[in-house]
């Protein structure tokens, strides 16, 4: 009879590369300051946070971009 707790392996997780921090759109004054909290965050080493601001910053809509 098997055991009933018997371990099973997963398959291991692959990452890729981070992508590059987004830029700001010029003269939008929302990307100033998410990039100033951004700066905040990287100050204090916090990283989920970067990673939040970065995703605003990518999914904040602007003319041309997408």
């Amino acid at each position: 009879m098997p055991e009933q707790n018997a371990r099973r392996l997963t398959p291991p997780v692959h990452l890729g590369i981070p992508r590059p921090a987004p830029e700001p759109a010029p003269s939008c004054d929302v990307c100033a300051a998410l990039v100033h909290e951004r700066r905040l965050a990287e100050a204090r080493e916090d990283r989920s946070k970067v990673s939040d601001l970065n995703i605003e910053l990518r999914n904040h809509p602007h003319e041309g971009r997408r």
